[in-house]
C-alpha cells in the first residue's frame, strides 16, 4: 500500500498544477474535500454496518431497490451510502432521506483508513465495477469482506486492463464475490485472473429498477403532455453533437409535420447553457421544464406552442419525461460514448432509437433489438429516416414498444437474487 500511495503522489504532482485549477474553478471538485480526505463524521448507530458505494446518479438509482429490500431482510444492519460526485450525492440525499451519506475517499491509505475507522463496516458493497486498490487491500487485510454487485466490464475496459493484468488479478482476488451481469462479463473478469469460484451471474439490477407507469399526475409527466404538440420526440441524456442532429431532423421534419415536439435532456446539466444556445441557433425558442411545471396546466389559451423547444433542467425526473413522449431517442449512441440506458423508456412502452455504440449497454441493446423492441440507426440521416416513418405509419413502431416492457419484465428479479447473495455472505 506504501508504494501504491508513492505511486499516487507521484502522479499527483505530475498532474498538480492541472488539479490545482480544477480545485479552484470548478466547484464539483471542491465538493465533499474534507470527507474524500477521510474526515467523515463518526457513524454513533451501534447496529453492524453494511456500505454500499455508488459512483454517481446511476449507481444510486440501482441502488435504490437494493437497499430498500436490503433494509426489509436486515433490519438489524444500517445501510451506508457513498457517492464519488456532487450530481451522485444529491441523488443520493433524495433517495435514502434518512441514511449516513458520504463522500467515498481518495483512495490513499491514510484518507481510506480514517473512513473506514469512522464508518467500521461490517461488509462493503460496491456497485458495478470499482477497483480502488487501498480500498480493497485494506479492507482484506482487516477482514471487512468488499462484493462487487451488478458487476460489468466493457470490450475497452477490458483490453485496457489486459495490459497491466499482473495488477489487475491480485485486486480481484482480493474481493470476497463479484457478481456479474452477463456470462461475457464473467469471462472477462476471470480472463483477467479472478479466481472463477468468486464470480456469479445474477443478472442486470437495471431490469428490476425502471419503472412501467408513472403517475398521470406527475408534474413533469403532466407538464409536457400539456404542451401542443403531438407526436413528440424526446431526445433522452445527449451529447455533444447529438442535440444538433436533432434540432436538424426537428426543423426538416417540421414542415410536413407542424405538431411534431421536441424535448432535449442534455446528458450533463453543465450543457444546458450550451445546448440553449444550439436551440436558439437553429431558429427555435426554448422553455425550462422546470418553468413549463410552473404553468397552469388547465388554461388551455395559455399552453406553449410546439415551436418551443423543451430543454430538461430539472434532475430525477427523465422518466416521466419518457412517459410523456411518443418516440425516444437514447442519446450518447450516435456519437462514439458508448450509449446511455435505453430500458427506461422501452419499459414505459416507447419506441426506442438508438445508434451503432452501445457498448455500454451491449445486453440490453442486444435484448430489445432480438425482440425487435428497438431499432439501431448508424447515421443522422438513418435517425431521420426512422422518425419521419413513425410520423407516417406509427403503429409498427408502437407494437416494438409493446415489445419492449414485455421483454423487462421477463428479466426482473436481479436484485432479489443479490439480496440472497449477500445474506449468503452477511449470514
Amino acid at each position: 500500500m506504501l508504494l501504491l500511495d508513492l505511486l499516487y503522489l507521484t502522479a499527483l504532482g505530475v498532474a498538480s498544477p492541472y488539479c490545482a485549477y480544477k480545485l479552484l474553478t470548478q466547484r464539483k471538485i471542491r465538493a465533499g474535500l474534507k470527507e474524500k480526505l477521510g474526515f467523515v463524521p463518526p457513524r454513533h448507530d451501534q447496529r453492524p454496518c453494511v456500505w454500499f458505494h455508488c459512483v454517481s446518479v446511476g449507481e444510486v438509482g440501482l441502488a435504490r431497490e437494493l437497499v430498500r429490500r436490503f433494509e426489509q431482510r436486515f433490519p438489524a444492519i444500517e445501510p451506508v451510502i457513498s457517492t464519488g460526485t456532487d450530481t451522485g450525492r444529491s441523488a443520493a440525499e433524495k433517495s435514502f432521506p434518512n441514511h449516513t451519506i458520504f463522500y467515498y475517499p481518495f483512495d490513499f491509505s491514510p484518507c481510506v483508513g480514517r473512513t473506514l475507522r469512522a464508518i467500521r463496516p461490517q461488509a462493503i458493497v460496491l456497485m458495478e465495477l470499482e477497483l480502488w486498490p487501498n480500498l480493497i487491500l485494506t479492507a482484506r487485510r482487516k477482514g471487512v469482506p468488499v462484493i462487487i454487485v451488478n458487476g460489468r466490464i466493457t470490450e475497452r475496459n477490458f483490453r485496457r486492463l489486459s495490459r497491466v493484468r499482473f495488477l489487475v488479478e491480485p485486486l480481484l482476488n482480493s474481493l470476497h464475490t463479484i457478481a456479474v451481469q452477463d456470462a461475457d462479463y464473467a469471462r472477462r473478469i476471470t480472463a483477467l485472473g479472478a479466481d472463477p469460484a468468486k464470480v456469479v451471474i445474477t443478472g442486470n439490477m437495471k431490469y428490476d429498477t425502471v419503472k412501467s407507469e408513472i403517475p398521470p399526475d406527475h408534474p413533469a409527466y403532466a407538464a409536457i403532455r400539456s404542451l401542443q404538440a403531438h407526436p413528440l420526440l424526446v431526445g433522452g441524456c445527449t451529447w455533444a453533437g447529438e442535440e444538433e442532429a436533432l434540432l436538424r431532423i426537428y426543423a426538416d421534419l417540421k414542415r410536413p409535420c407542424p405538431g411534431l415536439g421536441l424535448v432535449l435532456a442534455p446528458k450533463h446539466a453543465e450543457r444546458l447553457a450550451e445546448v440553449r444556445r444550439l436551440i436558439e441557433r437553429a431558429g427555435f425558442a426554448s422553455v425550462e421544464l422546470s418553468s413549463l411545471k410552473l404553468r397552469p396546466q388547465s388554461d388551455e389559451n395559455d399552453r406553449i406552442p410546439p415551436e418551443r423547444v423543451v430543454l430538461v433542467d430539472t434532475f430525477g425526473e427523465l422518466d416521466a419525461v419518457y412517459a410523456a413522449a411518443d418516440i425516444v431517442f437514447a442519446g450518447r449512441s450516435l456519437t462514439q460514448h458508448g450509449g446511455q440506458n435505453m430500458l427506461e423508456p422501452a419499459a414505459l412502452g416507447k419506441p426506442v432509437i438508438f445508434g451503432p455504440y452501445t457498448e455500454n449497454f451491449k445486453e440490453a441493446a442486444e435484448l430489445l433489438l432480438a425482440a425487435r423492441a428497438a431499432i439501431r440507426v448508424n447515421s443522422e440521416a438513418e435517425l431521420h429516416r426512422q422518425v419521419a416513418e413513425f410520423i407516417d405509419n406509427p403503429d409498427p413502431f408502437l407494437q416494438a414498444g409493446a415489445e419492449g416492457r414485455k421483454v423487462i419484465e421477463a428479466k426482473k428479479g436481479t436484485t432479489e437474487r443479490n439480496i440472497g447473495l449477500l445474506e449468503h455472505i452477511i449470514a
